[in-house]
């Protein structure tokens, strides 16, 4: 984690194990995924569900590290900045704790990367495919932002 914890994260310093500034405005924190939801709720503990808001999930496949990266965007309206909430999980088993519970924000962004990448958002009933993924690909069980996926 750097020295000096931007103070954007302060209410998610416990969570937070490695902070950098993807650019002016904008802090990435990654936290480890089990951690994610409490780290989504202590920023809306702390600055409010009215200025706070979850505009973007963003799943990137890390093939050759065995991981899918996946970015949360936080707009933090009070401070007019974005906090990157950012997690790896296993490309082999890509489960993770969903924040739809916490926010109906999570809908489109956790529907979206499971069809996209095959990411099972625990706690979200409405995953299916096909969402955005033409039902072809479906039918042959093709995740189509995975590197090995031919598409």
């Amino acid at each position: 984690m750097s020295k000096e914890l931007p103070q954007v994260l302060e209410p998610i310093k416990d969570y937070v194990l490695k902070s950098y500034e993807m650019r002016p405005g904008r802090t990435v924190a990654e936290v480890a995924p089990e951690k994610l939801v409490k780290a989504f709720k202590a920023l809306i503990e702390h600055y409010g569900e009215l200025n706070l808001y979850l505009s973007t999930i963003e799943g990137t496949d890390l093939k050759d590290k065995g991981k899918i990266r996946i970015d949360y965007f936080v707009n933090v309206f009070s401070e007019d900045k974005y906090v990157v909430l950012r997690t790896y999980i296993d490309r082999n088993k890509p489960e993770i704790n969903s924040l739809l519970p916490v926010t109906e924000a999570a809908f489109s962004g956790e529907c979206e990367t499971y069809d996209l990448l095959g990411v099972k958002f625990i706690g979200n009933k409405y995953l299916r495919r096909p969402f955005f993924v033409p039902k072809d690909l479906v039918e042959r069980g093709v995740f189509p932002l995975r590197k090995d996926s031919g598409v």
